[in-house]
This record gives C-alpha cells, sequence and structure tokens, in this order.
C-alpha cells in the first residue's frame, strides 16, 4: 500500500456504506475469532462501489511483474472484487469454489477453469483477507491446476498476513485496517463470554455448532 489518495479513497467507500464494523466479536472463515468486520455485502449493494475499488486495485496492479494473464477469485465472497478488477486490468477471469470434504475445507477449480489457468501466470483477489485463510486455498486450487501465482491482491488487508505467510512474491492491497484475530480456544472475547455476531462472517454456523 504506497498511495495515500488510493487508500483514503477506499476507506471513504467503506465508511459511507458502513461497511467498517469495529468492536464486535465475530468468527472467521478460518475458524479464527476477532474483534472487527468489513461488511463487503454492503459495499456490493451499490455495484458502482466494487466497479470503482477494482479499478482503484487494477491500477495498483498495473505494473506487476510477471505480468499476469488472468485473474481469479474465491467464490462466493471474493468473486465481484475478483470480477471488478479483472474488467478493469482487461484480463479473462476465473474462480474457484468452495468444497468440503472429510470435514476440511477446500478451494477447486471447476467448469473447464482449471485448463484455462493451466500454464498461464495468474493474480490471486479476494476483497477483504482476515486470515488469508480464503485466498491461501485459492493461490493453491490455481497452483494445483497448472497455474502460477506470484502476486496477490485485495481491496482491504486485516493486518494478519502479508506476502510471506501467502507464499507469493507480490501482496498488494490499497488500504489495511488492521485488526487482532485469535484462535477459537484462545479468543479474550468468548472469555468475557462476549456474544458471537451470527449476522455476519461464519458466526451463525458456530453459535449452531455450540448447540
Amino acid at each position: 500500500m504506497k498511495d495515500n489518495k488510493t487508500q483514503q479513497e477506499t476507506r471513504q467507500i467503506l465508511t459511507d456504506c458502513g461497511a467498517l464494523i469495529m468492536d464486535d466479536h465475530f468468527v472467521y472463515a478460518s475458524g479464527a475469532h476477532g474483534a472487527g468486520w468489513i461488511a463487503k455485502d454492503l459495499v456490493n449493494l451499490d455495484p458502482r462501489r466494487p466497479a470503482r475499488l477494482g479499478e482503484l486495485l487494477a491500477a495498483a496492479c498495473a505494473d506487476l511483474t510477471p505480468k499476469p494473464g488472468l485473474v481469479c477469485g474465491p467464490a462466493i465472497g471474493g468473486l465481484i472484487c475478483a470480477a471488478a478488477t479483472a474488467l478493469a486490468l482487461d484480463l479473462p477471469f476465473v474462480y474457484a469454489e468452495r468444497t468440503q470434504k472429510d470435514g476440511k475445507q477446500n478451494f477447486e477449480l471447476h467448469r473447464g477453469f482449471g485448463e484455462v489457468v493451466a500454464g498461464h501466470e495468474v493474480l490471486v483477489v479476494d476483497d477483504v483477507i482476515n486470515t488469508g485463510f480464503s485466498i491461501g486455498l485459492t493461490i493453491k486450487a490455481v497452483r494445483a491446476a497448472g497455474g502460477t501465482v506470484s502476486s496477490a491482491a485485495t481491496w482491504i488487508n486485516r493486518g494478519n498476513v502479508y506476502a510471506p505467510e501467502l507464499g507469493v512474491d507480490t501482496f498488494v492491497f490499497i488500504d489495511e485496517v488492521k485488526l487482532p484475530a485469535w484462535p477459537a480456544e484462545e479468543c479474550p472475547l468468548c472469555a468475557k463470554n462476549m456474544p458471537v455476531n451470527i449476522r455476519y462472517a461464519h458466526g451463525a454456523e458456530f453459535v449452531a455448532a455450540q448447540r
């Protein structure tokens, strides 16, 4: 993240639509817990917002080396963001889909997308990166299909992971909202018996599993 003007515009978009939620108790896709959430569905309610964020992210990715030949995002959450970024970069777009086997979550490329990415440099894009769980599995899926991934990008980095943790050379983000995440068994909010937010993130599934 280098462009302060881009960061300010990104933050303003989040603030204007009420997407930045602080001081609550959330459960993320990885199973980790945290105190904040970016309600990206509120961003996506007005298609002009993700379209503009896609333009800003594309501009930040314009000089990536090696140059990507297409964009891939994780469905469902990162699909809109990745598609908007691909459009702004004038690149093809594919997406990875969540699967579950033996109780473990994974992402795979279906619909012939594996053949599309094979042999190509792929930019993997997600809208908000909390722990890197979803985008990490998407990167893994692209590589398993024969694509190469040197770069990853996002609208918002939550400050918990960077390029080394994602296993890429370059990690591009246009805003950073630093909010901590904890393993469920070490969550200080659980220790305080603070209710889990079941409207956003994966709180509803977590609460149902506790019953």
